[in-house]
Formats: C-alpha cells, structure tokens, sequence
C-alpha cells in the first residue's frame, strides 16, 4: 500500500512539474520532438498515420499515397497565432509560419527556416494553412512558385522549386548539392617516359655480327623518350611523345689490325598522339588511344687507320681502305595503345602503358643515306619489318 501511494505522489509531482512550465517552453519542446519524428519518418514512404497526427505534422503529407510528381516542399507549417505575429514582429494580418524543416528537402536546399512566415505565393496571399495547403496542390513537383517570406523584420522574395519524394530534390542555382560530383579526367601534363620495345634485330644482326660486332639484344630493347598531353574536351586529350636507341661498338679488323671498325646504330620512332580518358576514381585514370607517326632503323659504320694528314687527305681518301657507310630503313607506323594513371599527388603520379607498334615501309629494301639527302637502294636487301609490343611505366608530373 506504501508503494502504490508512493508511485501516486511521483506521478502528481512530475505532472505538477511539467504544469509549472510555460506555455511557450512546452510549445518548443513540441516543436523539437515533431521535427525530429519527421526526420525519422521522411524515408519511410506510404505510413498511415492518425488523422490528427497528420494535420499536426505536415501540410505536405496525406493518409492516401501521393502521385509520383505531388509537389513536396519538406516544411511543417502552422496558422499564425496573434501572440506568435507580436513576438516576431509581423504587423501583417495573413500568413502560415513554419514550425520545421526536413533536412535535405527542397525547402532545406532554399534556406527556408523556422519561424520564417509564408506570406504569399505566385502574388496570392496565404490568409491560413488549409489555404496554403489547397494553394500547394494546385503544383507539381519540379514547378517554380514565386515565394513571399516574413524574416526577422524583412520581406524575402524566392524562386522556390518544388520537389518529390521519390526524386532527388533540386538544389537553386548558386546552391551546393550533396550529388557526387563528376569525376574528372585531367588536365594533361608531361614526362620522361621508359619503353621496353620487342622490336624484330635479326637482321640488323646480320650485318654487325658479320663485321664483328657484339649483337643487340633480339629479345627487346629499352628506348628512352618523352612526351605529353593535354585535354581538349569531353575528355580526348591531344600530345605527342617521341622514343631513341642508341647503341656504340668499336673493334679492330679482322684482316688488318692497323684498321678499326666503328658503329653506331640508333633505333627510333615517335608521333602525334590521341587518347580518350576515363576516370576510374578520383585517383586512377585508365585511356586508350593510338600514336601516329614515323621511325625506323639507322645504321653507321666506320673503317679507318687513324692516320690522316691535311696535305694528303684526299690521297688518303682515294687510295686507302678508309670507308664510312649510313644506311638506315625507315616506316610509317601506327601504336594503338592503353595507359592506366594513378595520382600519387596533385601535380605528380605513375603512369603504366602498353601497345603494338605496327610499321609500314612504302619502300622496299634497306638504303645507303648518301650527301644532300640523296638515297642509294642496297639490293638485295631484306624488307626488315619494324613492329612489336611496348610497355612503359614511369612517372608523370601533371595529371
């Protein structure tokens, strides 16, 4: 009996208690648990709610379901009561006053507050909120209304676009939006680039071994070049890159050892270069696209004694084994290729790449470089192709 009677007196006291506070106090906290349901509630659809509940809550929500393009504005709003117009210091007689705002809602992304007063819409005035509600329905989701707001003593005039619940809300121009942003493909830039090229050397071994030099490596070789790019749009970047290798021996002869043998032999191609961007994430970037241009192969040799004299150069030049040769193969060629960039830093990242060089002589047969340009056919001379896989990684400073 003790307990119950105990129970009774906490129960009176907490409800004495909760009397005790003013009206405005009570109305406040009302107000912060409402938003608060709303909020929890606003990616619920279709939950049938009470009919007075309902009215309490949201002008904007109804006990049957709502067509897909019913205008949503994400606002509670309540009829302005005389006490409520003084404290704010509206001296207008019509009005409806927003009691809350949803969170990520269209009334939300235009800064609708609470307390702000609606005081009219598209120039009609807002005299209640079954008039405000009737007013609303007259719209469709993705309309404009022109706003009439009572803020702190100022009159603020909006454009107010109306959302749906099923849709993203839209955001007014000049507003930031919570969409992700598009990813970008870059801007360009440029580098020194590595390339293993598997480029077909029997040929050109051919001709060294047979004079006594040290073959090439005919399992690839390691050009060097650079280049780089930059966007033209929609993402196609435009650039041009350029590779070189470059290999020196020197023997004696094998029938004269007061003779020498010297070479040097230069591997080259390079173009204009076209590729097409997709960003993967903010960080990696994958493109594919091609090079289109020219190389080829260029070979010099040397035989001399070392022995020259001003005053019978020409003897020397006419009557000794003294010899220099050029001869060079050269292509149209074209690179279809795939790169894959991931950014280390804003202005620095790694740049891996792999393609086909594909080359086409118009000629055919190897040619003897002579003076003024001028070109002597070797005949006889393979049709050496010029073509292979290539692969370069490296480092790429832009992006």
């Amino acid at each position: 009996m003790k307990k119950i009677m105990f129970i009774t007196l906490m129960i009176a006291l907490a409800v004495g208690i909760a009397f005790a506070q003013s009206h405005e106090e009570v109305e406040k906290e009302y107000r912060k648990v409402i938003v608060q349901m709303k909020n929890d509630m606003s990616d619920i659809p279709d939950i049938p709610l009470p009919p007075k509940m309902v009215m309490k809550i949201d002008t904007n929500m109804g006990g049957a379901p709502e067509a897909l393009d019913a205008p949503y504005m994400g606002v509670f709003v309540d009829d302005l009561s005389f006490p409520k117009a003084q404290e704010l210091g509206y001296k207008g007689n019509v009005g409806v006053i927003i009691t809350g705002v949803v969170s990520d809602s269209p009334a939300w992304n235009h800064r609708l507050q609470e307390d702000d007063i609606i005081v009219s819409m598209n120039g009609k005035e807002v005299s209640n909120n079954a008039v405000f509600d009737k007013m609303r329905k007259l719209y469709r989701a993705g309309d404009t209304v022109a706003l009439e707001i009572f803020r702190t003593g100022e009159v603020i005039k909006m454009d107010f676009t109306f959302g749906s619940r099923q849709q993203k809300t839209p955001v007014p121009e000049g507003e930031k939006s919570d969409k992700p942003k598009k990813l970008s493909p870059g801007y360009g830039g440029g580098s020194w680039f590595p390339l293993w090229f598997t480029c077909e050397m029997d040929d050109v071994n051919h001709l060294l071994s047979g004079m006594g030099f040290a073959k090439l490596n005919d399992e690839g070789i390691l050009m060097q070049g650079g280049g780089g790019k930059g966007h033209i749009g929609k993402g196609f970047f435009i650039g041009g890159a350029g590779y070189s290798y470059s290999s020196q021996d020197k023997v004696p002869d094998s029938t004269d050892p007061s003779y020498h043998l010297w070479m040097h032999y230069d591997n080259t191609f390079g173009g204009v270069t076209l590729d097409k961007r997709v960003p993967i994430t903010k960080n990696l970037i994958g493109s594919v696209g091609f090079l289109l241009g020219g190389g080829g192969h260029t070979l010099e040799v040397m035989k001399n004694n070392s022995n020259y004299n001003w005053e019978s150069w020409d003897a020397t030049f006419l009557n000794s084994q003294n010899n220099h040769s050029k001869i060079r193969r050269s292509y149209l060629l074209v690179q279809p290729k795939a790169e894959v960039l991931v950014r280390l830093l804003s202005w620095m990242g790694i740049r891996g790449e792999a393609g086909y060089v594909y080359g086409y002589s118009p000629s055919k047969g190897w040619k003897v470089e002579g003076v003024n340009n001028e070109t002597i056919d070797i005949k006889q001379s393979p049709d050496t192709e010029y073509q292979g896989l290539s692969f370069s990684v490296g480092p790429w400073f832009g992006f």
